[in-house]
């Protein structure tokens, strides 16, 4: 070997050297970043988990009882279906939709995040098998 290979070898080596100290720095740091990232996910599992687990309050319980009255007897009026026994199963066939729809066994229940959705099912809420049944009960 001459002198200049001779020389050439210890400057590789601290180039191999320092590259690995890179990689194992680089390393850590992906260590930390993986650490850090289970961590948010967490905290964002626990806000999500708190988001849902808030329900509406009775006054918004009330206006969406006041909003599936109204629903029911526009929706009775459309279809020409007289009669309270109409409206009220009408009402009933709303409600146990929305109470299918998020499962729970309560309007109080509902999350309050999903208010809105609520309400424009509500608003778009429509059954063709309940019109047939209660033209068909109104003709007996």
């Amino acid at each position: 070997m001459n002198t200049s290979e001779m020389m050439a070898v210890p400057a590789v080596q601290e180039s191999a050297d320092a590259l690995a100290a890179n990689v194992q720095q680089m390393g850590k740091y992906l260590t930390q970043m993986g650490q850090l990232m289970g961590a948010m996910q967490k905290r964002m599992e626990y806000l999500e988990a708190r988001q849902a687990a808030l329900t509406i309050s009775h006054a918004e319980v009330k206006k969406l009882q006041a909003r599936i009255r109204a629903r029911a007897d526009a929706w009775c009026r459309r279809y020409e279906l007289t009669g309270a026994e109409s409206a009220k199963k009408a009402r009933a066939a709303i409600k146990k939709e929305l109470l299918r729809t998020y499962q729970v066994r309560d309007l109080h229940d509902l999350p309050a995040a999903m208010l809105a959705a609520v309400q424009q099912q509500i608003d778009d809420w429509t059954d063709f098998r309940l019109v047939m049944e209660l033209r068909k009960a109104a003709r007996t």
